[in-house]
Formats: structure tokens, C-alpha cells, sequence
């Protein structure tokens, strides 16, 4: 079953709305599910491991681990702690 939701869109965010709409030939209620369901998707799972440090990781790769710290970083970053 279907539920409805009302909300208030700030206009700006309406008209690029209607631009997308009218350019893909999607209707505001498929483009506002995808949108929503993406959303909740991405900030439900926290996203990959991968995705998390991807601006840690130079775009050639690396040899060698730069940071003699690179556990408590990591365990940092995604607060757990180390188990065995």
C-alpha cells in the first residue's frame, strides 16, 4: 500500500524539479522516490567501507602505508574497536 506525503519544496528547489521532469520525461512523484529512497539507502548503511575512505587513498594507489597511526585512524573513522 502506498502512502502519501505532503511537504513543502522551497521554490528553487521546485523549479529544478519541473526542469528535470520536463527534460526526462519522469513525473514528480518518480523522481521524489528515487531521490528519497537513494537518499535513505545512502545514509541507512553508512555507505561501503570503500566509499568511506576513498579520499584516503591516493588515485595511483600506494606501496606502502603512510601513517604509522593507520590502525587507530581506521578504528577511528569507523568506531569499532579491534577484535579478534
Amino acid at each position: 500500500m502506498a502512502g502519501t506525503i505532503n511537504a513543502r519544496i522551497p521554490p528553487g528547489v521546485e523549479q529544478k524539479l519541473a526542469e528535470y521532469c520536463a527534460r526526462s520525461g519522469a513525473t514528480r512523484t518518480e523522481v521524489l522516490v528515487r531521490a528519497l529512497d537513494g537518499y535513505l539507502e545512502e545514509a541507512g548503511s553508512g555507505g561501503d567501507a570503500y566509499a568511506l575512505a576513498a579520499d584516503l587513498i591516493p588515485s595511483r594507489g600506494t606501496r606502502t602505508v603512510r601513517s604509522d597511526r593507520v590502525r587507530e585512524l581506521a578504528r577511528k573513522a569507523f568506531g569499532a574497536s579491534r577484535a579478534r
